[in-house]
């Protein structure tokens, strides 16, 4: 029986203890009795490290996979909950907005006239009159995108929606570009012949 408790030693699948235990335990089934700890009087070198047992590396590893899902767990809520919050505060601004709006167009049916502008980096277009058109030109009147339409408001109702949501109203003031001087251009060289 010794030479199996070598080669299990050797191989790393038993320690001394593990061993020892073996040897005290009783032939025959008795009545349990309490473990106790005996001190032994071997102490493993300090350079060496401790083995562990398959079964508490296994332990290691199942509750690191178990921590590591209640951490994706946790993050997935708190990723849901700020979607949440972010979709209701959304809701409550669409309701100010849409009670702020409400009644106060200026949009007609009979607009034919398209004025394009630049809002959320794309090219967007409002229907109006030609009276409309040349009162948004000269900025007596403005324009608010309310869910995907743009809306013609007058200057109050507009200011009154700045304060809500910024976002949401297009600068219609077109952006003022240096006059071409051409420096940028390479110089031509004299030995050019046309």
């Amino acid at each position: 029986m010794g030479s199996l408790q070598d080669a299990l030693l050797k191989a790393g699948l038993a320690d001394e203890q593990q061993i020892e235990k073996a040897r005290n335990k009783p032939a025959r089934p008795g009545p349990k009795k309490k473990a106790t700890a005996k001190p032994s009087g071997k102490r493993r070198p300090a350079g060496r490290p401790v083995r562990q047992t398959k079964s508490s590396a296994e332990s290691d590893l199942a509750r690191a996979y178990k921590a590591r899902q209640r951490a994706e767990v946790q993050e997935k809520e708190a990723a849901k909950q700020r979607r949440v919050k972010a979709q209701e505060e959304r809701r409550q601004r669409n309701l100010k907005l849409d009670a702020l709006i409400k009644g106060n167009t200026l949009n007609r049916k009979d607009a034919e006239l398209p004025r394009y502008f630049e809002h959320m980096g794309r090219i967007r277009r409002v229907l109006c009159s030609a009276e409309q058109r040349e009162q948004l030109n000269r900025g007596e009147i403005g324009v608010v995108n309310l869910r995907g339409s743009y809306l013609l408001v007058t200057l109050g109702t507009l200011a009154a929606y700045k304060e809500i949501a910024p976002d949401l109203v297009p600068q219609l003031e077109g952006k003022d570009e240096p006059e071409d001087d051409g420096s940028h251009y390479p110089s031509v060289p004299d030995d050019l012949i046309w």
